[in-house]
Order: structure tokens, then sequence, then C-alpha cells
């Protein structure tokens, strides 16, 4: 009986070739109430499942944990109350690579049973992929009874997030019509690397989830045989597994080296320019229209500056130029909500 366990600290990588393996990394079955947090998996085809025959979860939870790369990110399959808090998933994946889910939930239809997943939580997490595959799949609409999710962030590189329900593709603006993500944000997290992804700056979009939650990875959490390094949540709940602590005016933030970076893309009321490169010493920033005619410029520096959108600039898609001597123009599209 493994009711009430703790998996915690771990990394799973798995070094096959198949690409059709479903290899079970971490898989707890006709056990409720297991914890499941900072753990790190790379690579693995079926990454995290929790697994019955209709048993019901009470204080189990799926948190801070990073997937990176998995075919099946966290299998939901005929149990019920399951909570998928503050994880980092990324995935390079393709359709034709992965016909699942990052997070996949169905029923349990193992030896003719029947038993749907209900209740299952979905809530502060991000979601990374570089190609069109299915964020969240919910398989069975029964199990989308007592369904949630919100306060995600979500980021594809080519194109709209996308979602599955009972084998129908649903864009991000059709699952928030069936009243999902409604408090989700589609932004670049701008993660530092695709390796540890500890984003460049805090991402302030998560729900509070409690004293119980509150631990998160910290941004140096490695997982070499010591105890996982964790902070605090703090201020606005972060989403994802890393939480970046609060830093007071008394001290001086340590920021990302050798970066260039403009964010958050979309930019609602601001956004940041991060100029930490010694070799690219910009100059000036310009902020060019649709028509190409230029609406805004200013002198920048180095280090991180925070650039008010003009009042008088209307939603829609920019280009931002940086220049100085001798450097090629750094060009960027930024999509602007005022």
């Amino acid at each position: 009986n493994l009711d009430g366990a703790i998996i915690s600290g771990n990394k799973f990588t798995w070094n096959g070739t198949d690409a059709t393996s479903m290899t079970h990394a971490l898989f707890t079955g006709y056990n409720i109430d297991v914890v499941i947090k900072y753990n790190y998996l790379l690579k693995t085809p079926n990454g995290i499942q929790r697994k019955s025959n209709g048993m019901t979860d009470g204080k189990g939870v799926i948190a801070y944990n990073i997937l990176k790369n998995p075919r099946l990110g966290i299998a939901v399959k005929g149990i019920n109350g399951i909570r998928i808090y503050n994880n980092t998933f990324y995935s390079d994946k393709t359709s034709e690579q992965t016909s699942r889910g990052l997070i996949d939930i169905h029923k349990n239809t193992d030896n003719e049973l029947n038993a749907p997943s209900k209740g299952t939580k979905v809530y502060n997490n991000i979601f990374y992929t570089r190609n069109r595959i299915f964020n969240i799949n919910v398989q069975d609409l029964e199990c989308l009874e007592a369904f949630e999710s919100d306060y995600n962030v979500y980021w594809c590189e080519a194109g709209d997030p996308i979602f599955q329900v009972a084998g129908n593709t649903k864009t991000f603006a059709m699952w928030q019509a069936m009243g999902y993500d409604l408090h989700s944000v589609v932004i670049n997290p701008n993660f530092i690397d695709l390796d540890s992804f500890v984003p460049v700056a805090r991402l302030d979009y998560g729900k509070d989830l409690g004293p119980d939650l509150q631990s998160g990875l910290a941004v140096n959490a490695t997982w070499n045989r010591t105890a996982i390094v964790t902070e605090n949540q703090n201020g606005i709940w972060q989403v994802g597994a890393r939480v970046i602590n609060a830093t007071t005016g008394d001290e001086e933030e340590e920021l990302p080296h050798n970066m260039t970076l403009i964010y958050p893309n979309p930019a609602y009321g601001n956004f940041y320019l991060l100029l930490t490169d010694p070799v690219r010493i910009y100059k000036t920033m310009k902020i060019f229209d649709s028509n190409g005619k230029i609406v805004f410029r200013r002198p920048v520096e180095h280090g991180r500056t925070e650039i008010p959108v003009p009042e008088n600039f209307s939603s829609g898609m920019y280009t931002i130029t940086l220049e100085g001597d001798n450097l090629d123009r750094y060009i960027r599209k930024l999509i602007i909500l005022n």
C-alpha cells in the first residue's frame, strides 16, 4: 500500500531510441494521496501516470516538477481529484512524434473497467511547445465533470496553443469558450535556457494555492544527490516549477548574463529591455508601427529597463529595433495590448 507516498527530488532520464516507446517513468497505480514534487523528467515517453479503477484522491498533488520532451507528460487514467499545480512542461516534439497531450486525461478501460477521471485541477503551470501539439487532451467527455484549468501560461512557437476534447482539436479561444483558462495568458516565458527552465523575470500570473503548496524549486535547484533547494512563493503567486525570490530595495538584483531580450510578448502597459551582453552595446531603441513609421525612440543602456507603452499606442503588432555603433540591428516583433 503506497497511499500517501512522497516521490520527490528525483531526475528521470530516458536514453532509449525507440520513437514508439511508451516506457513509464513515474507510475503510481491504485494508490491515493500521492505527492509528486520537485522531480525532473527528461525525454521520458510516459512521464508521470496516476491510475486507478475510480478511486478519489484527496491530499495528493503533482507540483513543481519539470518535464522536458515527453511523449506524454502527465497521464490521469481512471482516478478522480488529481491536482496538477505549478509544473513546467516543454516539448519540441511534432504532432507526428506524439498524438498525446502534455496532460492527458482519460478513462481506465483496462480489464473491462469503465472508470473516468473526474475533478482534475490544472493551475499555475507553464506549457511551452515548439510545435503545435496538444497541451491538454481530455479524451472522454465524462472526464470534463468538475474539471478545472486556469492561471496557466501557454506558449507555442508555431502559432496558437491547441487542446483536444473527445478527439476534437480546440484553439485557445475555443478552449476558453468552454470556460477554461479564462485568467491564463499566452506569452513567451522567456527561459534563460531550455535545460534549467528559469525565467528571465518573475511570471506573476498564478493563483495562491495556500501555505501547503507555497514552496517551489529555487532558481539554483539542481539534481545532484543533494537536498533540493526550494523557494517560497512571495508576492503574487508565480507560475511554473521555479520560484524567483523577492528582492528588497536594499538589494541589487542579479541579472542573467549575456542576454538581449524584449519581454513580455504580448505587452500590456509596459515591457522590458534586458541588455547584459557586453559584446553588443546598443544605444538606441526605435518602435515602428505596422506601416513602417517610427512612432517612438529613446536611448537605452546596459541592464534592465522598463519601457512604459505610450498611451497613444493602439493594440497591434509593432517592430522594435535596437541599434548601436558597428552592430547589426536587433529586430523583434512585439504585440502591444493597450
